[in-house]
C-alpha cells in the first residue's frame, strides 16, 4: 500500500512539474508575442511561406511559417508592388516575402504606410436578391491605417464552354482602396433572385485581373 502510495505521489509530482513546465512557457511565449506587438510586426496569414537567409527567391530556406505567426519587422525592401520583409527569426535576422498579388502578411504598426489592404470573404457565392442590396457585410477588410473604402463592379459571363455548357453567371469584384492610394482586388461569383439589367453590369471579358 505504501509503495502504491508513493508512486501515486510520485507521478502527481512529475505531472504537476510538466503541467507548471508548459504553463511557463505559455505564459512566455504570451509576453513575448506582447512585448513584439508594441513595435512594428508582421502578421503571416498563410501556411508554409519560406523564411530565406536573404531577401531574395535564391536565398536559403531556414524554416516555414504557421498562419497567425508574429514576426518582429527590423526593415523592408520595397520594389515596385514586392516586399521583402526582414523579420527577427529566432534572433537571427531573415527574410519573407510579400507582394500586393500574393499578399501573404500582415503589416502592422509599419512607421511607413507601404500596407496593402486586403479584402477577403468566406463563401464561395455570394447570394442577395437584387444588385441593390450588395453589401459589405460578409467581407473581411483590413489595412494598416483606418479609411480604407471598398467599391464593386458586377460582371456578366456568357457563352459556351469547351465542353459545350452554356454559360450565364455572373461574378463580383471588390476593390478596396487605402488613402495613400494602394489597392487589392478579389472576385467572387454572385447570384441573384432579380437579375439585373444589362446596363448596370459589365462584359467579364473586360474584368482585369
Amino acid at each position: 500500500m505504501k509503495k502504491f502510495l508513493i508512486i501515486v505521489i510520485i507521478l502527481l509530482v512529475i505531472a504537476g512539474g510538466i503541467g507548471g513546465y508548459f504553463y511557463i512557457k505559455d505564459a512566455k511565449e504570451k509576453a513575448r508575442i506582447a512585448e513584439i506587438k508594441e513595435g512594428w510586426y508582421v502578421e503571416v496569414l498563410e501556411d508554409d511561406v519560406n523564411i530565406r537567409a536573404k531577401g531574395s527567391a535564391n536565398g536559403t530556406i531556414l524554416g516555414k511559417t504557421k498562419k497567425g505567426d508574429i514576426y518582429a519587422v527590423n526593415d523592408v525592401d520595397v520594389a515596385g508592388n514586392t516586399y521583402w520583409y526582414e523579420i527577427d527569426y529566432d534572433g537571427t535576422p531573415a527574410f519573407i516575402f510579400s507582394s500586393t498579388k500574393y499578399n501573404y502578411l500582415k503589416d502592422v504598426n509599419n512607421p511607413n504606410d507601404i500596407a496593402t489592404p486586403t479584402i477577403k470573404f468566406f463563401d464561395k457565392i455570394y447570394y442577395v436578391d437584387s444588385i441593390d442590396d450588395i453589401n459589405y457585410d460578409h467581407l473581411e477588410v483590413w489595412d494598416d491605417r483606418p479609411g480604407a473604402e471598398v467599391t464593386h463592379q458586377v460582371y456578366h459571363e456568357t457563352g459556351v464552354d469547351i465542353n459545350g455548357i452554356t454559360i450565364d453567371q455572373y461574378w463580383i469584384q471588390y476593390t478596396v482602396t487605402d488613402k495613400e492610394g494602394k489597392s487589392s482586388s478579389k472576385v467572387q461569383k454572385i447570384e441573384f433572385n432579380k437579375r439585373p439589367s444589362e446596363d448596370r453590369v459589365l462584359d467579364f471579358k473586360d474584368l482585369q485581373r
